[in-house]
């Protein structure tokens, strides 16, 4: 499994966690694959600060 994909795994959960209604948590997931740049390889990196600036 993929960095990215343990983060998206992780953020699902925590947002199911707080009782989150799937709306909101496929709003979380969209916003942390809309701040990826796919054209390097610091993708993951990317996607953690997105996280980050999503809390």
């Amino acid at each position: 499994m993929s960095d990215l994909e343990k983060l998206v795994r992780r953020r699902m959960q925590e947002e199911y966690a707080k009782g989150a209604s799937a709306e909101e948590i496929a709003k979380v997931v969209r916003d942390i694959f809309n701040s990826i740049d796919l054209s390097g390889n610091r993708f993951d990196a990317v996607a953690v600060q997105a996280t980050r600036d999503h809390e």
